[in-house]
């Protein structure tokens, strides 16, 4: 009994030491010494942790992750700019009788809903973080950009869709009329030009059909335009096969962290680490009279060296935290200290940038003199 009482005693007295002297780690302000971060932050009340609780010097290398409340997109006031897409006017009452009213439409607005990100509006938040978790920079490190690129196809029969749709848009109810007479001219440019041998009422039927064959397939068939000419010609469209630009894709990084607390002291930060990682990453259903769901928090990740940001390894645009998995038994064999605390631990965590990257954002940096690889 003796002994359970003291250990409680000592936990106590290290957590109190702990949230009396919380402090970021420092390289002693780049004057060459070196500090354990034992010093009092009075600036502010940031939460700071970190693994392993040694002293960082001038080139020590380390991982920084800020955690901060987020911030939605739309949050800065960008929501007005969806209503001011399309503005009603009233019409005015003249002599008795009222004017229709006029839709006007400015699509400059759309910049503002473009540059209205999550990146922009965490910006602020980011700078007082609630949590800040120093690691060691995990033995694997990559980052992965990808643009999506994708076949796409322009036969006749689509051209010839895209211009019949355009004329009856453009020219009204006239337009069906001239849309029926273009598909006649363009059946007869297509027989023609297929070759002699199919110059006959069967191959214009023929491609008929093919136009039938894609009603057939909007409505939910297999049809194709193509098997119609296959079966009928033993030819197909040509397809106009092009590599295709489709969009962007949002950066996924994938982490692995290993903890070996060696006293009772570090065993306590880490599950203090654990625990606000888990916490952070939760969405919150109170304070909303339970209509809505917050959303959690959001983590910005930097590559340091000593106090400033590493000169060579990859930056990073704000994350969520998706996805993160615990082993307590990292060395395959179930191990605790005297107190429970598990002697190995492997943490892996999955983060997802809250958006994709441009050359804008390659831009930014430079203007920074930010001459790292970049994102």
């Amino acid at each position: 009994m003796r002994r359970q009482e003291l250990i409680d005693q000592n936990r106590a007295a290290g957590l109190a030491r702990r949230r009396a002297s919380r402090a970021e780690p420092t390289n002693g302000g780049g004057t060459g010494k070196a500090t354990n971060g034992a010093k009092s932050n009075k600036k502010s009340s940031i939460e700071l942790l970190r693994y392993p609780k040694d002293r960082i010097e001038n080139d020590s290398d380390y991982l920084k992750i800020s955690i901060a409340q987020y911030k939605a997109p739309f949050s800065l006031g960008a929501a007005g700019a969806i209503s001011d897409l399309v503005k009603y006017t009233p019409g005015k009452e003249k002599e008795g009788t009222k004017e229709a009213g006029t839709i006007s439409y400015k699509p400059d607005k759309f910049k503002n809903i473009s540059n209205a990100t999550g990146t922009a509006a965490n910006r602020e938040s980011l700078k007082n973080p609630k949590y800040q978790i120093i690691l060691p920079i995990p033995q694997q490190l990559s980052d992965i950009s990808a643009i999506d690129w994708t076949d796409g196809t322009l036969n006749p029969i689509e051209a010839y869709g895209l211009a019949a749709t355009s004329s009856i848009i453009n020219a009204g109810e006239d337009g069906l009329v001239n849309a029926g007479q273009t598909a006649v001219q363009i059946l007869e440019t297509l027989a023609q030009t297929a070759g002699g041998s199919i110059l006959d009422e069967k191959v214009k039927s023929a491609l008929v059909a093919s136009i039938s064959g894609a009603a057939v397939g909007n409505l939910g068939g297999t049809v194709t335009p193509s098997q119609i000419i296959a079966r009928a010609t033993g030819q197909v469209f040509n397809p106009n096969l092009e590599l295709l630009f489709n969009g962007v894709n949002l950066r996924v990084f994938p982490f692995t962290f290993e903890f070996f607390p060696r006293n009772r002291d570090e065993a306590e930060e880490v599950k203090l680490i654990l625990r606000r990682l888990k916490y952070s990453m939760l969405p919150e259903k109170g304070g909303t009279a339970g209509i809505f769901i917050s959303a959690p928090y959001i983590f910005q990740l930097e590559y340091m060296k000593g106090r400033d940001k590493h000169p060579f390894l990859n930056r990073f645009k704000p994350m969520a935290l998706t996805n993160m998995s615990v082993n307590y038994t990292g060395s395959n064999t179930y191990s605790t200290f005297y107190d429970g605390s598990p002697t190995h631990i492997k943490v892996q965590l999955l983060f997802k940038e809250l958006n994709p990257i441009y050359k804008e954002d390659y831009d930014e940096l430079e203007n920074q003199l930010d001459f790292s690889v970049g994102y």
